[in-house]
């Protein structure tokens, strides 16, 4: 946004420097050209320079610098300043000097110094704008990032789910199974014990040779049922699926409470490396306070 303010500057007063708001001259507020086509004086560039680098005013582009002297200076700048004092002295000699009484632009020196310090704080909020516009991006990239991670999170808590679902039909057709075996051996049990009381009763051969053979088809199925029972229960591909997707939920769970205090804490916006300054109306600037943002 800042840039917006500066690149109207020049078109408005192109005699005067966009950032202290005085005329060029040909000593220390000599017009230069940066190499990204706008135009600063010597001053106001070597005010700029940090550790080599200068951040454009106007389109915060960087270039290598450790003096002003470096960027050319801008000869035609430097003659328009020229033109323009020259027709101003013609304009003083033909109009009489009593409609000047204050400074050729028709506001006093204090007024143009209140204009000028409002221009001042304004540029130093759209400065402050832009910085925390940068860092709301960089934020919104996180928040992106975010949920990303937890829709691959929420993909694997469903598969935890599905093989944990799958575990539980194997398990319900398990206890299906060793149901219908109970209800089988419950009847063959039965069956046993009422061979044993007809036996006790039998008084004729014939009597004898019904019983035993029904006593012998009653054992055969017993039989049959025990060694099924053996061979059927447990199975083994139930209960090696049941233990391993508990122990693999368990562990994802344990993972899930330790880990959560390790991202618990607010993410600032601002770190100790970058501070926003956020400038007031008196154009004394002041820090906010380290609480997070809401």
């Amino acid at each position: 946004m800042g840039h917006h303010e500066h690149s109207s500057h020049p078109d408005n007063k192109p005699e005067e420097c966009s950032v202290c708001f005085n005329d060029y001259d040909d000593n220390q507020l000599r017009p230069r050209n940066l190499p990204c086509g706008h135009t600063f004086c010597s001053q106001c560039i070597n005010n700029a320079i940090k550790n080599g680098q200068l951040s454009c005013p106007s389109c915060r582009g960087q270039h290598a610098a450790t003096a002003s002297t470096q960027f050319p200076i801008s000869y035609a700048v430097e003659a328009f300043v020229r033109k323009l004092k020259n027709t101003q002295l013609t304009t003083e000699e033909v109009v009489p000097a009593k409609h000047y009484e204050g400074p050729a632009r028709g506001i006093s020196k204090t007024l143009r110094s209140l204009v000028q310090e409002q221009k001042s704080i304004i540029s130093s909020l759209i400065t402050s704008c832009e910085e925390v516009l940068s860092q709301l991006g960089e934020y919104r990239g996180q928040l992106g990032d975010w949920k990303t991670h937890h829709l691959q999170l929420q993909d694997r808590l469903y598969a935890l789910v599905e093989q944990n679902t799958s575990a539980m039909k194997l398990l319900e057709l398990e206890d299906t199974s060793v149901v219908d075996m109970t209800t089988q051996g419950e009847e063959g049990k039965t069956q046993l014990q009422a061979m044993l009381g007809s036996l006790d009763t039998v008084n004729t051969p014939q009597e004898v040779g019904t019983t035993i053979d029904t006593a012998d088809g009653c054992k055969m199925k017993v039989e049959d049922w025990l060694r099924k029972c053996q061979e059927l229960f447990p199975d083994v591909n139930t209960v090696h699926t049941s233990v391993k997707v508990q122990d693999t939920i368990r562990e994802a769970l344990e993972m899930m409470t330790t880990e959560t205090g390790a991202t618990a804490d607010p993410v600032h916006l601002v770190d100790s490396a970058s501070t926003i300054n956020v400038c007031v109306g008196n154009d004394r600037c002041r820090r906010p306070s380290g609480r997070p943002w809401r």
